[in-house]
């Protein structure tokens, strides 16, 4: 199925907003044996929707983007219009809609009720975090899809998406992975040049994010599929640590909460990061205590007592004061476990010595304490996030 992804947004052609639907949905489609053969990326304008839709020639075109409330929110009715489809105004999603309205005490315009519109016949995708519902309907002998702009409203109907298309073509392809943390790509990528040549019936394809790596395995035969993966997974089992659908601070949740033991944090260069990670997981009241930023110098003297000798020897990003924040925090609370981060995020601050990324880590469990120290590459943001994720791998890997 030759199939097209086409980007709606000036966000996106200034570079304001990186295309991540493109990589999201292109992966996916993969993932059932359906590769990308273009995509585009066009402003909110009329004109070029139509230059589009008469140049290509794919199967299946899908549009992300473009689906809202506003003036320039124009492709659900210039893309319907293009294929002269018969349309009609859906009551139940346009109340729908309002109920979303009436829920933040927002009143809903009648620009919204344009959100309702859909060709007859056509598939509707709820979205459940936001008033755009994506359709999917067949026009000429082509399959169109209409995805909303935001990736977070996007990727459950897309996994829709997938199961109609699987479904339709007949796909038997079978898909798993699994997450890992605490290794890169290029040294996976190196130890993996064999592991490849065993497992021809399987296509295992990485995909590497901030920190961790994502290694999807996909093959229409059941059997060879859970035989490279479960070799896979005895080689690797120090780095993996869930499935496709797990996230690091979830399984670190989880772990606690078996164990019933609860985690408190002290954070300087994260500020609150590694808190805000555990506390997105739903249940971590049953695990989080407290969390405390002590950004400065006379923060971390005024709540955890850290001493004024290691400050002026060792300095506040140094494996001793990381030792003293968790040490002096698990004294100081009735927490099972605590966690200490200092650091140089940078881009300023570093010096030969403590260079930009260094980053150091405290844990205590059972009144022991040891420390770790890390020097991170990227930016100030991606050096808080692998400090995060280091920390979280940290927890994850006591031995309880």
């Amino acid at each position: 199925m030759k199939t097209v992804i086409v980007t709606v947004g000036k966000e996106v052609l200034t570079g304001k907003t990186i295309n991540t639907n493109l990589t999201s949905i292109a992966m996916r489609l993969n993932q059932i044996g359906i590769d990308v053969n273009r995509s585009f990326v066009i402003d909110d304008d009329k004109e070029e929707y139509y230059k589009i839709l008469d140049f290509i020639d794919e199967d299946l075109i899908i549009f992300t983007g473009g689906l809202g409330p506003t003036i320039d929110d124009i492709s659900r009715e210039t893309v319907i219009n293009y294929f002269g489809v018969e349309t009609y105004i859906n009551e139940e999603i346009l109340k729908g809609i309002k109920t979303y309205f009436d829920h933040i005490d927002v009143k809903m315009e009648n620009t919204n009720n344009k959100q309702a519109l859909f060709p007859k016949n056509s598939i509707i995708l709820e979205n459940k975090l936001g008033t755009a519902p994506g359709v999917i309907f067949k026009s000429k002998k082509k399959t169109i899809v209409l995805f909303p702009g935001p990736p977070h409203e996007m990727f459950p109907m897309l996994d829709k998406l997938i199961e109609y298309l699987t479904e339709k073509l007949n796909i038997k392809l079978f898909s798993k992975g699994f997450k890992l943390v605490g290794t890169g790509e290029s040294t996976m990528e190196q130890s993996l040049s064999g592991f490849y040549q065993f497992h021809t019936n399987v296509n295992i394809a990485p995909y590497a994010s901030v920190g961790e790596i994502k290694y999807i395995f996909t093959s229409d035969n059941q059997s060879d599929l859970k035989c490279s993966m479960n070799e896979f997974r005895s080689f690797y089992k120090e780095y993996i640590y869930g499935d496709l659908e797990d996230t690091l601070e979830g399984v670190v949740v989880k772990k606690l909460a078996e164990n019933n033991l609860i985690i408190s944090i002290v954070e300087s260069c994260t500020g609150g990061l590694l808190a805000g990670a555990i506390t997105n997981v739903s249940g971590s009241s049953k695990v989080f205590n407290e969390s405390i930023v002590t950004y400065s110098n006379e923060a971390k003297i005024k709540y955890l007592d850290i001493s004024l000798d290691t400050l002026s020897k060792h300095g506040a990003v140094s494996e001793e004061c990381a030792f003293e924040m968790a040490n002096n925090l698990y004294k100081k609370t009735d927490s099972d476990i605590t966690v200490s981060i200092t650091g140089i995020a940078g881009p300023t601050g570093g010096t030969e010595e403590k260079p930009v990324g260094l980053v150091c880590f405290g844990i205590t469990y059972k009144n022991d304490t040891s420390t770790y120290k890390k020097i991170f590459n990227g930016n100030r943001e991606m050096i808080r996030r692998r400090a995060v994720i280091y920390a979280l791998n940290l927890v994850r890997k006591i031995n309880i």
